[in-house]
C-alpha cells in the first residue's frame, strides 16, 4: 500500500478529472470511475466495504423517502388542475404589479423548501407546478426557471430555527 500526500492525492485527482473531462465523459462518471480507482490503489481491500456501507446509508435514509412522495404530489396537483386554478386566482389577485407571480412563486417555494429540508423535491415540484403556469402567461422561460430555482436555495438557507417548531421538530 503506497503512501502519498494528501496534497498529491488532490493534485493527482484533478490531473485526473481534467484529462478525463476532455474525453467528453459525463462528468459523473469521471468522479465516480477516479474515486474507485484511487480508493483501489491506495487503500485496497477496505474500498469495498466502505462503498457498500456509504450505499446501503445512503438507501436507508429516511428523508431521501420524501422526495418520490413530493414528485407524486405534485404531478397530482398539475393533473388535477387545483394548481392552474390557484395561478388564475393569484393571476387575477396580483395582475396589477410586474412579477407578481414570479413573486408568489418565490415565496410559496421558500417556504416549501424551508419545511420539506430538500431542495430537490421543493424545486421538482414547482417545476411541476409553478413553470407551465408562468410561461402560459407570457413569463419568458429564463425569468420563470429562474424564480423557481431561486426559491429553492432560499427555502434552504433559512436558518434552522425557523424550519422547526412543535409540528416539525429538528433533528437532532
Amino acid at each position: 500500500m503506497p503512501e502519498l500526500s494528501p496534497g498529491l492525492v488532490a493534485i493527482l485527482m484533478l490531473g485526473s478529472v481534467l484529462v478525463l473531462v476532455m474525453t467528453g465523459f459525463p462528468l459523473g462518471y469521471i468522479i465516480g470511475f477516479i474515486g474507485i480507482a484511487l480508493g483501489i490503489f491506495l487503500w485496497e481491500a477496505q474500498v469495498g466495504s466502505t462503498y457498500y456501507l456509504r450505499i446501503y446509508r445512503l438507501m436507508s435514509n429516511r428523508v431521501l423517502l420524501a422526495v418520490p412522495m413530493f414528485v407524486f404530489m405534485g404531478a397530482m396537483l398539475e393533473h388535477s388542475g387545483i394548481i392552474e386554478r390557484l395561478y388564475d386566482a393569484l393571476y387575477l389577485w396580483l395582475g396589477g404589479f410586474r412579477g407578481g407571480l414570479a413573486v408568489v412563486t418565490i415565496m410559496v417555494g421558500t417556504i416549501m423548501a424551508a419545511t420539506v429540508g430538500v431542495i430537490t423535491a421543493s424545486v421538482t415540484l414547482l417545476t411541476l407546478v409553478a413553470l407551465p403556469s408562468m410561461i402560459k402567461r407570457g413569463y419568458s422561460k429564463s425569468l420563470a426557471t429562474g424564480a423557481v430555482v431561486a426559491s429553492g436555495i432560499l427555502g434552504i438557507s433559512s436558518p434552522p430555527r425557523l424550519r422547526c417548531s412543535r409540528w416539525w421538530p429538528c433533528p437532532r
